[in-house]
């Protein structure tokens, strides 16, 4: 069941942290009072530094830097100096050496000493130290996770103010984790790499673990408004991950043999984590509709169904005034806990303010399955596959319904339908924005011979399902099937306002 509220959606990029300010703001920070003139050594030290900061010459940088090191120790040796100012002068030294752990201590170190404005410049210094190896860890990103690991622990070392290079982290142990702890994806597994069953889960849920460590970092690193969509994210997935611990049954089993109890003490305890977790994303943004709902839903597991119901009843109470996404992520939080009714009321919610949203057609369509309401089931499928013709998936929805609706004929239309579609749609990624949006879409070729390309026509949608803006997509040749260059990736962009939605079709 497709759902946006389930996705790690930090993306793997480094954010602007910004220090500098805009025109009529107050200048940028400085270490006003540091006192460095009225003792010789340095004096020297600074000039070094300087000298080491802004040579073309590596020679001369290196030499630069050993006279200011070798001033800077005859300094803490002798004492008497302010402590601040060689603390500070310490820490540009341990930068200019790429000592990110001698220059985190010194800052450290110089922090505890001086005034509010020059910590907001050590703050900006640390920041500007870690963007090179967050740039770095970006540019490796999903290809070489091990090595975009290396830079981004490397870039926290020295920059702990900003909740992102930790969500990158926390997204690639994420997916090293693969979250696929039931028994037979890690028996696939385990056969595939010729290793034990027990091997593949230790390596999963250490991934699992370090995930939820990461994105508690992201969540607790600053309090600076600017990172509250970020701060949330990380809050909300790290929920996600400590209910799904709980789900676990083989894990909370080991764990339960190895501590002595019986498998519904430990299940109650995580689940009591996945409470708290829940608690602490709505004590940030309490109307978050999905942490509702996936709290009633712990609140239920742990039988607790009058704190679940109170839940349930108050949360859609102020869903005039949310936003269509809001009411679909909260769809889809309750079907995961099988509250069908209110399921159904969310996503239909969400649907009255964006009728062309695919993903909650699909997921209405699920909830009227799972509640076998066929009528209701037949009314979004089709929905669905009159904005989605070329998908299979959407196909097999609506073949579903009608099985269910008991019309042998139209089940087979459909399947044959699907089964002889020449080409597939998928869409990778969609983005809408204030005036624009964005869509990252591929189509791949379902035949064994070679398709000819031709004209997809990508259709902007608002909220009536109504067409903002259009865009063709010229289509080159595409092989067969299960030969290279089957598939072809394509990026297009609509402007103009109230844009929320897609359509397609072939010219």
């Amino acid at each position: 069941m497709a759902s946006r509220s389930l996705m790690l959606i930090a993306p793997i990029a480094a954010t602007v942290l910004a220090f500098s300010s805009a025109a009529g703001q107050q200048a940028p920070p400085e270490c006003r009072h540091l006192d460095y003139r009225g003792n010789f050594r340095l004096n020297g030290a600074k000039q070094h530094i300087d000298l080491a900061t802004t040579t073309k010459y590596e020679d001369a940088r290196r030499a630069n830097i050993a006279d200011a090191s070798r001033l800077l120790n005859d300094v803490a040796k002798s004492g008497g100096a302010d402590g601040a100012t060689l603390w500070y002068m310490f820490a540009q030294l341990d930068l200019l050496n790429k000592d990110l752990v001698g220059a985190d201590s010194a800052f450290t170190r110089a922090e505890a000493l001086t005034d509010p404005e020059c910590k907001r410049e050590i703050e900006r210094e640390r920041y500007n130290a870690s963007v090179p190896l967050q740039n770095a860890g970006t540019q490796l990103g999903s290809d070489n996770p091990d090595s975009a690991l290396v830079a981004y622990r490397k870039a926290t070392t020295i920059f702990r103010g900003a909740p992102t290079a930790f969500l990158n982290m926390a997204l690639i142990f994420y997916g090293k984790a693969q979250l696929g702890l039931d028994s037979t994806s890690i028996a696939q597994e385990a056969h595939a790499r010729n290793v034990p069953d027990s091997v593949v889960r230790l390596q999963r849920a250490t991934g699992l673990d370090s995930a939820i460590k990461y994105f508690r970092l992201a969540a607790h690193s600053t309090d600076d408004r600017r990172y509250d969509d970020a701060r949330e994210t990380a809050l909300f997935n790290t929920a996600r991950l400590v209910q799904g611990r709980a789900a676990d049954t083989a894990a909370v089993h080991a764990e339960a043999v190895r501590r002595g109890v019986t498998d519904s003490v430990v299940k109650e305890s995580r689940l009591k984590d996945a409470e708290a977790a829940y608690r602490e994303v709505l004590a940030f943004r309490p109307r978050d509709l999905p942490a509702q709902a996936s709290l009633a839903g712990v609140l239920t597991a742990l039988h607790r169904e009058a704190e679940a119901r109170t839940v349930y009843d108050s949360m859609l109470s102020h869903a005039d005034s949310m936003d269509a996404l809001d009411l679909l992520d909260a769809g889809t939080a309750l079907f995961r806990v099988r509250r069908f009714d209110l399921a159904a009321r969310a996503l239909e919610m969400g649907l009255a303010k964006d009728r062309c949203d695919r993903d909650g057609l699909y997921n209405l369509a699920n909830v009227y399955l799972a509640s076998k309401d066929t009528v209701k089931m037949l009314g979004a499928a089709r929905r669905l596959a009159e904005i989605d013709p070329n998908n299979r998936t959407s196909l097999q929805v609506l073949a579903r319904a009608w099985q269910d609706s008991g019309n042998r004929d139209s089940t087979l239309h459909v399947l044959l339908r699907a089964d002889s579609l020449p080409w597939e749609m998928s869409v990778i990624r969609f983005e809408p924005g204030d005036s624009s949006a964005s869509m990252h879409g591929m189509v791949t070729n379902l035949r064994p011979a070679e398709l000819k390309g031709f004209t997809l026509t990508v259709q902007f949608v608002n909220a009536a399902c109504d067409v903002v803006a259009s865009q063709n997509v010229e289509l080159p040749d595409l092989n067969g099937n299960g030969n290279a260059g089957q598939s072809y990736d394509f990026t297009v962009q609509g402007n103009g306002r109230g844009i929320l939605s897609y359509k397609y079709k072939m010219q």
